[in-house]
């Protein structure tokens, strides 16, 4: 009896984006076909070959892709809106890496977004909780580890680089309640 199992859309595009990302896939064919065949090898047959072909039909379409010519054979890479897109399917499956030890430094991120855009405020309220921010004040949050790469993101992905101000800084007053919330030594 065949077994047929519901496959999400964006699980099929972080698929294929996580594969173009990690691999820089690289192909003789035309730039799909070729593709097509890598993401199927990957996925060990796991996802319908209609589902990845349309993905990647979908995502060159959105420009997500950048075949470059390396001799004679194309090198298939995320353009620019492939890898912020990648991004943010990742920001909602991994964690930030947490080190060993503690470096006894605090990653704030503030931000002043006005009333207007409230809807982008609250999305981006919404992603740092996601990542275990603990909230100091309504648009003051902190986390105890290096982020820098998350908060740049954040910044460029939802247009807030004037509104949003990154800081580390060693201690503040009163700062033994975030250690008991994060489970830190100090």
């Amino acid at each position: 009896m065949k077994t047929t199992i519901k496959i999400e859309r964006g699980d099929v595009i972080r698929l294929v984006l996580g594969v173009v990302a990690v691999a820089g896939v690289v192909t003789t064919a035309a730039v799909c076909p070729g593709l097509l065949k890598v993401v199927v090898d990957a996925t060990r047959g796991s996802y319908p070959r209609t589902s990845l072909k349309r993905a990647i039909h979908r995502l060159d379409k959105k420009g997500w892709f950048l075949a470059i010519e390396e001799g004679r054979s194309i090198k298939i890479v995320l353009s620019k809106k492939g890898r912020a897109a990648w991004m943010e399917y990742e920001m909602g499956t991994r964690k930030i890496a947490k080190p060993r030890k503690w470096d006894q430094r605090w990653r704030l991120l503030i931000f002043d977004i006005p009333e207007a855009k409230k809807f982008l405020r609250e999305k981006i309220r919404r992603v740092l909780q996601q990542w275990e921010f603990v909230r100091l004040q309504d648009s003051v949050w902190i986390y105890p580890y290096e982020c820098s790469d998350i908060l740049a993101l954040l910044r460029t992905k939802y247009g807030v680089r004037s509104e949003a101000l990154a800081l580390t800084v060693d201690r503040f007053d009163n700062d033994r309640w975030l250690c008991r919330e994060f489970s830190l030594e100090g």
